[in-house]
């Protein structure tokens, strides 16, 4: 389908245009856009048949039925066949970081490593590190017109921030928001045999973490005091302890990607010890904690990357589907043949051990489909992140959960768009449509997620991608 683009009041604006110099400063407005014609899905599920949607200067000024679509709108045409959603967000995604280094050398003294070689490099901001990469123009063409980006490292690899995706390469022109949390993990310090580093256990994460928060709270206290005793020695200026001051005073968020149980609850210990807010991030093993995550007001940006259905489940659900449909055809034209006749049909023999372990793997298959499910039935603010699924993998797994679960893909929309939102504390600007929100919108063809549905518009920040040739 050809999307008609079209320009209203062509000469009405030449008018204006002529008289440009005469006009007051205020009048001197960039030209707004407009989609027409088209199904608007709201943040509830609601809909808005046949209507339209006009921004200006990236922000959302109209939608409704029949509006006055202004004089000056470029206009898309939706034809009444396509479909808007609120853009897409990623809740954390580490596109852009920077590589993790390799070939290090050996320390020294590694049991005393410099912060970075430890994996502690909190006061690292993401838009001073981007680089070029594919997955940005994956994204856009995704329908993600908004990301927190994170970086790649070990314990504490930098700040989260919230970014703009307009573009295939982005830069500091491209922040939607400042910094809104830490990042975090149980990663160790990198580095193999003969060039590793202390912290190489998880405990020994803890204890590293548990010492930096310790000497954060001491500088601070340090150069408090220092303001009111100037005869005191002057505290030394420490970029990684000086990141840690909003996590001391609870002003942000640690953002921490895990994934067990075991080590959720290890998390839960340092939360009690110092207690700041926590975002838990990937988290495939979070329902199995949901009443405690709920106890803590502690939300989740949960992965869908989630793995294939075992084979040998795989087929037997497919036998089983192939067998009510001939026991439907056979019932239809009033078949009373026995199944026992049948001479194709085969029985595997299994061993109590095989069948023991099958039962085992699918109980945890299960577990990890319904994970989502279960986090939002509990009540935790549930969200999306990445964490690793490529764009181009994100369908697949969004079939697959939607077939085994009770997931819609309604449901998958909204943890992407105004669940992610919520959690990331920027909802008053993007996650919905509506008047004096944030232009983040992509314009499909059929609805979001369903086989078939090509996404021809991306609008991010009102920047508008075209991608109806691809």
């Amino acid at each position: 389908m050809k999307i008609k683009t079209t320009f209203v009041g062509m000469a009405s604006f030449l008018v204006m245009l002529l008289a440009w110099p005469l006009m007051p400063t205020m009048a001197q407005e960039v030209p707004a856009h407009a989609i027409t014609n088209v199904t608007i899905h709201m943040a509830d599920g609601a809909t808005l048949e046949n209507a339209d949607i006009v921004w200006r200067n990236g922000v959302i000024e109209q939608i409704g039925v029949n509006e006055s679509i202004p004089f000056d709108a470029f206009i898309i045409d939706g034809g009444d066949s396509l479909h808007v959603y609120p853009g897409l967000i990623d809740g954390m995604a580490t596109w852009g970081s920077p590589e993790t280094p390799r070939d290090l050398p050996r320390l020294e003294n590694p049991g005393k490593p410099p912060y970075d070689r430890a994996g502690a490099q909190p006061q690292r901001i993401p838009e001073h590190y981007l680089n070029e990469d594919k997955a940005f123009e994956a994204a856009m063409k995704a329908g993600f017109t908004l990301v927190a980006l994170g970086l790649d490292g070990q314990m504490l690899p930098g700040h989260v921030q919230p970014f703009n995706v307009s573009a295939p390469k982005l830069t500091q022109a491209h922040v939607f928001a400042n910094p809104l949390a830490l990042q975090g993990s149980f990663e160790t310090a990198p580095g193999g045999w003969g060039s590793g580093a202390y912290p190489s256990t998880q405990m020994g994460v803890m204890a590293y973490f548990r010492q930096l928060m310790y000497d954060a709270t001491a500088l601070q206290e340090h150069m408090m005091y220092f303001e009111k005793h100037s005869e005191m020695t002057q505290p030394e200026q420490n970029d990684v302890l000086e990141a840690l001051f909003p996590l001391v005073n609870k002003e942000y968020p640690l953002y921490f990607e895990v994934d067990s149980k075991e080590e959720i609850e290890r998390l839960f210990r340092l939360q009690d010890e110092f207690g700041f807010d926590v975002v838990l991030v990937s988290a495939k093993e979070a329902s199995a904690l949901s009443n405690e995550l709920k106890a803590r007001n502690i939300a989740v940006l949960a992965s869908l990357d989630v793995a294939d259905m075992p084979d040998w489940l795989e087929k037997e659900k497919k036998e089983a589907k192939k067998g009510d449909e001939e026991g439907s055809e056979s019932d239809e034209q009033g078949d009373s043949k026995d199944a026992d006749d049948s001479e194709d049909a085969e029985t595997e023999e299994l061993t109590e051990e095989e069948l023991m372990f099958r039962s085992k793997q699918k109980e945890a298959w299960v577990k990890q489909i319904n994970n989502v499910s279960a986090l939002l039935d509990a009540g935790i603010p549930t969200g999306f992140t990445s964490a690793g699924l490529s764009p181009k993998e994100l369908q697949q797994k969004v079939n697959l959960i939607t077939e085994n679960s009770i997931l819609t893909k309604n449901d998958i929309v909204k943890l992407m768009t105004v669940h992610n939102s919520n959690i990331l504390g920027i909802s008053n600007r993007v996650g919905t449509i509506k008047e004096g929100s944030s232009a983040h919108l992509i314009l499909t063809d059929g609805p979001l997620f369903e086989k078939g549905t090509k996404i021809h518009i991306q609008v991010s920040q009102g920047v508008i991608n075209d991608f109806m040739e691809d």
